[in-house]
């Protein structure tokens, strides 16, 4: 936690991505010695995984297909989309392997693919922490509660990002529905806990 705190403080602010100090520190609470392994569903930059890496002392899998196509899927606001057709995928593909080897994050590895593609590499109750932080569509956030509910342990923490997001509140509610329990609201984010 020292190492993490350090980090925090002195670098985090140049890492890309929109992970907060807030938010890495409130999620690696849910991560614990019992906790073997971690998926972040969208990866990006890799801010909001290299917390997650820090502190878990088992796996952790970052899925994200780095591709324009995967990133505008679904119905999304025009802004939105225009943002993500001008990225380059393979730099910060790259930018995120480099970032986890910087900071000695053996334990990390990633999945270069639509989220939908890797749930086959995931048992049921395989997972003891999922951050859902890609695709905020309608269509695709709904389809990955879908393909992830099973995939978390009972007891497990799924954190959601951007639950402000109009087109998040569908995948919210069928969260809720498989027996996620709301356990923390940041007002643009959110901690469920499965059921045991």
């Amino acid at each position: 936690m020292e190492n993490l705190l350090e980090i925090l403080e002195k670098d985090y602010k140049t890492i890309e991505g929109w992970c907060t100090k807030e938010k890495a520190l409130e999620m690696v609470k849910h991560i614990d010695d019992d906790t073997k392994l971690c998926v972040e569903l969208g990866v990006f930059g890799g801010k909001s995984l290299l917390p997650i890496s820090l502190i878990n002392k088992g796996i952790t899998i970052g899925v994200d297909a780095w591709s324009k196509k995967a990133s505008i899927d679904g119905e999304n606001a025009e802004a939105n989309n225009e943002w993500w057709r001008k990225i380059d995928y393979d730099k910060f593909f790259s930018y995120s392997v480099n970032l986890m080897n910087t900071y000695g994050c053996r334990n990390t590895s990633f999945l270069r693919m639509e989220t939908s593609q890797a749930v086959d590499f995931f048992k049921d109750q395989s997972i003891d922490f999922l951050h859902q932080d890609s695709n905020h569509s309608e269509k695709i956030s709904c389809l990955e509660v879908e393909l992830y509910k099973n995939k978390v342990k009972p007891g497990g923490i799924w954190v959601f990002d951007d639950t402000n997001w109009d087109t998040t509140k569908k995948a919210q509610a069928l969260l809720t529905s498989y027996g996620y329990d709301e356990i923390y609201d940041s007002g643009t984010w959110k901690i469920y806990k499965r059921a045991m």
